[in-house]
């Protein structure tokens, strides 16, 4: 397998930086450019069930769900019990506070609609905070077999 610069810098970024920090800049420049929070509660396209029921996904979904995959893929990260996860994990508590922050001081965060997309992002960031640092902890604990349990 042949390595580029861009697949190189692609593997630096997936390890360090916490894929949360690109929902917080993509919200932030969505934002700024006067799409979010306002256009959240606009459907996206209609989707029938076979049920004949109608699904009608918002972007507010959608950057949820997005969020729910950043999450999953955060916490596979966290199993890796090396220096590069103290790392992540210490930039993930960053990224958190700022979330934290922002939902709490700035207004764009939940709109005119009030909706709660932001606020569900923060969740997310928090509980890949909590579930990095235990996972890393645990993993790190059979690894070098303390505790009585393997």
């Amino acid at each position: 397998m042949r390595f580029t610069w861009g697949r190189i810098i692609m593997m630096v970024v997936f390890k360090f930086i916490p894929l949360f920090s690109f929902l917080l800049a993509g919200f932030w420049g969505l934002h700024q450019l006067g799409y979010f929070p306002d256009k959240l509660n606009v459907v996206i396209h209609h989707f029938q069930l076979p049920s004949g029921a109608f699904w009608k996904p918002t972007w507010g979904d959608i950057v949820v769900l997005v969020g729910l995959i950043t999450l999953y893929i955060e916490i596979f990260k966290s199993t890796r019990t090396s220096s590069i996860s103290i790392v992540d994990h210490t930039l993930s508590t960053i990224v958190f506070v700022s979330f934290l922050v922002s939902w709490m001081v700035f207004p764009w965060t939940i709109g005119d609609k009030s909706n709660s997309t932001f606020l569900l992002l923060t969740v997310m960031s928090f509980i890949d905070v909590i579930a990095g640092f235990t996972i890393t902890i645990a993993a790190a604990r059979r690894d070098f077999g303390f505790g009585g349990n393997s």
